[in-house]
């Protein structure tokens, strides 16, 4: 695995489609100790209390997102909100390996995770260098639907 490599939960994915979640849902981003290997996408039900939320220095136990958006250009369907940001360095910032999204509207939810690692398993130093997640040009993701 590398950085940026994303996997989305298939019980969430459910409840997505099943019209359990909402844009006006409290989302946030989290972010775990665990590899990106070890949270499986077909784990049953999974929470951000399945995995290991870290926090600490100048990391926050949660990102709550702002302005989330559903938007379709074509047969492209992006979700998408305001990055985050900046997390400054900080001898007292946490080993992150993962970044999950969850919706804490129901029951923290885990809905998505990103790997953060190079190499799937080296935490991404935090101490000494300053830390930016942002969702890029594709957004938090997008679907695209290739039947005509």
């Amino acid at each position: 695995m590398a950085a940026g490599d994303t996997k989305l939960m298939s019980d969430t994915v459910k409840k997505d489609r099943e019209g359990l979640y909402a844009l006006a849902d409290n989302w946030q981003v989290v972010f775990f100790s665990d590899t990106f290997a070890s949270i499986l996408s077909t784990a049953t039900n999974p929470t951000s209390s399945t995995y290991t939320v870290v926090s600490g220095g100048n990391f926050a136990a949660n990102y709550a997102l702002a302005n989330e958006a559903v938007t379709r250009s074509g047969a492209v369907i992006k979700f998408d909100a305001d990055d985050i940001g900046q997390i400054l360095k900080n001898a007292s910032n946490p080993a992150i390996k993962t970044a999950g999204l969850i919706n804490a509207t129901h029951t923290n939810d885990l809905f998505q995770v990103w790997d953060m690692t190079a190499d799937g398993t080296t935490a991404v130093d935090t101490v000494n260098n300053d830390f930016t997640f942002n969702f890029g040009a594709g957004g938090i993701n997008t679907s695209t639907n290739t039947s005509t």
